[in-house]
């Protein structure tokens, strides 16, 4: 992709905190290219270093290393000694706390940024009212603040910060104030917001959920670490890490060792101790060398009755299911190891039922057996 479909450009940061021996490594070497017109999520567990990359853009931190530049201008070079202040950036920022001035109206709080810019009336009346009619405030102008929904606060937030008509968005946990229902909600209407005004957007959460429904590309953090950058279809069906197999929804890992790598749509094989399984090898791995096999629960296929075929087939015991409405959720003993699977709602579950579980070798992603180095393995779901 040519350099100048980037938005966002972000090139070797480092970040540290406090100083001496209570000095935290916070980014460790973090590149990202943000194509124009995307919306990009950086996805992480707490602490992992994804608001300290999106205040980086914004200004509010400096980098102690590296390089930002936006819209092909560079606002950070830690090498070239510039920094360009927030308010000269190019962006609009929504924050977890939405920051609504409760003593103003829609309007007054819409208008805020080009009031203090001394743009004047006309130019102000016409830019709130175009905005206001994108979030779908419009007739809303008098209301006070304190009248309005969770819903209709975030919209006002998201119409302040494009009222000064900014190159890049960045949303900092934007849904994490709001309950679960209208949270739902408002993923839709970030997305479809964000494909209207066709605007490079920066999202932070940790919900693995809001990423997957929102995004067009997702950067996985972790320990300050950029571990793997995807579409969401990607990420989940076929990750490439460990830690994104087991972050970005629930899997199960089986470990074992390499038998073969296959090649030309032909599945690799790989030994564990439940036998001998066909699988996807990610990048890296080799034969011979150790792996762990990832699968998500409602990829394994549940039989009452021994199927024809015998690749990738295992018996087990339901030891839990737990009726959820859209399906059943078990967990299934095969010998010492408990295997998550969803089921169809049809297929009726009791503990004690004898089953049969086929992994489809196209759903079985073989992973390298560590990640990271450094990584914490309690992360891992090992």
């Amino acid at each position: 992709m040519a350099e100048k479909n980037f938005m966002v450009r972000i090139q070797n940061l480092e970040k540290f905190f406090g100083e001496d021996r209570e000095r935290v490594h916070v980014l460790k070497g973090v590149s990202l290219d943000i194509p124009e017109g995307s919306l990009y999520t950086f996805l992480g567990p707490s602490g992992c270093g994804k608001t300290t990359t999106l205040r980086c853009v914004a200004g509010l931190e400096r980098p102690d290393i590296g390089s930002i530049s936006i819209g092909g201008k560079t606002v950070f070079s830690a090498a070239e000694r510039v920094y360009v202040p927030t308010n000269r950036r190019p962006i609009g920022m929504v924050f977890q706390s939405y920051a609504i001035w409760p003593h103003m109206t829609v309007f007054e709080n819409v208008a805020y940024p080009l009031t203090i810019q001394h743009v004047n009336k006309a130019d102000i009346k016409k830019r709130v009212g175009e905005v206001l009619k994108i979030v779908g405030l419009q007739g809303l102008e008098d209301r006070p603040a304190p009248k309005l929904s969770g819903g209709q606060q975030q919209r006002v937030a998201f119409a302040r910060a494009l009222v000064n008509e900014p190159k890049v968005m960045l949303l900092d946990e934007p849904l994490s104030n709001l309950d679960a229902k209208l949270r739902e909600q408002m993923r839709f209407e970030i997305k479809a917001l964000q494909r209207r005004v066709n605007i490079t957007t920066i999202y932070v959460t940790h919900d693995q959920g809001e990423a997957l429904a929102i995004s067009d590309q997702i950067a996985v953090m972790h320990a300050g670490k950029l571990i793997e950058v995807g579409n969401p279809h990607q990420l989940y069906s076929r990750p490439k890490r460990r830690f994104t197999a087991t972050f970005l929804g629930l899997t199960n890992l089986i470990p074992g060792k390499v038998v073969e790598l296959g090649g030309d749509s032909k599945p690799g094989r790989l030994e564990t101790s439940k036998g001998v399984f066909a699988f996807i090898p990610a990048a890296g791995l080799h034969a011979g060398g150790a792996a762990v096999l990832s699968i998500r629960p409602e990829h394994i296929e549940v039989m009452k009755q021994k199927p024809q075929v015998s690749e990738n087939v295992l018996e087990g015991t339901v030891k839990e299911a737990i009726f959820m409405g859209d399906a059943y959720h078990c967990q299934i003993a095969v010998g010492d190891t408990l295997l998550r699977v969803h089921t169809h709602p049809f297929l009726t579950m009791n503990p004690g039922d004898k089953v049969y579980l086929h992994l489809d070798p196209q759903s079985c992603n073989g992973l390298p057996a560590e990640d990271t180095e450094g990584m914490d393995e309690s992360a891992l779901g090992a």
